[in-house]
Order: structure tokens, then C-alpha cells, then sequence
């Protein structure tokens, strides 16, 4: 079995060449759920929701979804990481959720979201800042589908 270290590397990599390969934000989306999906275990989840106007809007799951595709703002959990602004790592029973806003400057732009059951893997330190790192990528990138071509 390889080493988290090395698995993470491969995924960095992986993730890194999805925007060269897309035209679209929607594309670039599903490319990236599909490269983290490829290493997923059963009942693994990871999902992109963009915040609209009035509610969180499921774009892209990979894998089991856990939330409602359209969630109002409001008393959520996705609520509470926008105004948060960082990164929620939560344990409901052997669940653990990672939640990631992404913003353009401090305009929210959308949450990614895994969950993970404890049994199948175990989330550390290592992990959260490769999810950080997917986050930064995502906000970086977004701004090039709005550019003018």
C-alpha cells in the first residue's frame, strides 16, 4: 500500500492538470470530483455546492450524497462554514465531514464538501491541508472561466 504522502502527491498532480483539460466551469467541477472519486472508498462522498442568491446548489457528487441538492440559507451547516469562512471538520458518530468554503476577494462562491465514514479512512492534518489546497486551486481557477477569451 503506498504511503499517504505519496497518494496525496498523485492526487495534487491529478487535480492540478484538470484545468487545462475543461472549458467550462461546470466541466472543471466534475473534473475535479472525478480525479478525487477515482481514490474513494465505498460510501465516500465529495461534493461542490456554488452559493446562488437564495439557497446552496449541489453542482457536482461523487459518491454517496448526504445532503439535499438545494439547501436555503439559514440555520445549516453550510450557512454556518459561509460565515465561518474556513475550513469545519466535524464527527457525527463514525462520519467525519470536512467543509470548505471558496470565495472570489470575500464574495462566497461555492463549499466543498467530503464526507468520509472513520472505519473506511481516517482524516488528519495532512489531509485537511490538501483540501485546503483543492480550495485555493478551485478560487484561483474560477477566475479564469470569467475572464474574457
Amino acid at each position: 500500500m503506498k504511503k499517504k504522502s505519496q497518494l496525496l502527491d498523485e492526487l495534487r498532480l491529478e487535480v492540478g492538470s484538470v484545468r487545462e483539460k475543461v472549458q467550462t466551469l461546470a466541466s472543471f467541477y466534475i473534473e475535479i470530483t472525478r480525479k478525487l472519486a477515482r481514490r474513494m472508498s465505498k460510501r465516500w462522498s465529495v461534493s461542490i455546492y456554488e452559493a446562488t442568491a437564495e439557497s446552496f446548489k449541489m453542482r457536482v457528487c461523487a459518491g454517496t450524497s448526504y445532503l439535499n441538492c438545494v439547501i436555503p440559507f439559514g440555520d445549516n451547516i453550510l450557512s454556518t462554514v459561509a460565515i465561518r469562512g474556513r475550513l469545519v471538520f466535524q464527527m457525527e458518530g463514525q462520519l467525519q465531514k470536512v467543509f470548505l468554503p471558496f470565495y472570489r476577494s470575500h464574495h462566497l462562491l461555492g463549499i466543498l464538501i467530503f464526507f468520509v465514514p472513520q472505519d473506511t479512512y481516517e482524516i488528519t492534518d495532512d489531509d485537511l491541508a490538501f483540501i485546503r489546497e483543492i480550495g485555493r486551486f478551485i478560487e484561483v481557477q474560477h477566475a479564469t472561466f470569467d475572464a474574457p477569451a
